[in-house]
């Protein structure tokens, strides 16, 4: 019965790929691999390093202080979320774009660091007082396009 059972299965390898990793199709690249940019040695060597900026959020009775933050694109940031809500002494503090969520325990501060990848609006909310805030990321690039609003 054994030998019926072995003799079923059979394996077709004539359609198998040999070389996974090569993208044979240059129009459609995945979605992690970056161009290719080349840099100057010089400029790796003396690359310049922002320090990490330091921002205080605070969960109030009234909302969030500051409600919206400004950050740069690819700046380094440390934020303290400090809970001063006397009617809500433990809460929530919900930061979905940078995969961030902690617990604030009134008097107490809560730190992680940010690095902004991306431009864009992303809001960080407390669930248990329905309050919310965004930060805002912007890029350093200067448009030269871009033409006053009044002459």
């Amino acid at each position: 019965m054994l030998s019926s059972v072995a003799n079923a299965w059979e394996v077709d390898f004539s359609r198998r790929q040999v070389e996974f990793n090569k993208v044979k199709n240059e129009d459609r690249l995945p979605a992690s691999v970056q161009e290719d940019q080349s840099v100057n040695i010089l400029s790796k060597v003396f690359d310049t390093v922002e320090p990490t900026q330091d921002i205080v959020i605070m969960n109030t009775e009234k909302g969030f202080v500051p409600a919206q933050v400004r950050l740069k694109k690819g700046g380094n940031y440390r934020i303290h979320v400090v809970n001063v809500n006397n009617k809500e002494k433990n809460v929530s503090f919900v930061l979905d774009a940078f995969s961030e969520h902690h617990n604030t325990v009134f008097g107490e501060q809560k730190t992680f660091h940010v690095t902004p990848k991306t431009d864009g609006i992303f809001s960080y909310q407390c669930p248990e007082t329905a309050v919310q805030g965004k930060f805002i990321i912007y890029s350093d690039a200067a448009t030269p396009d871009r033409m006053p609003a009044s002459k």
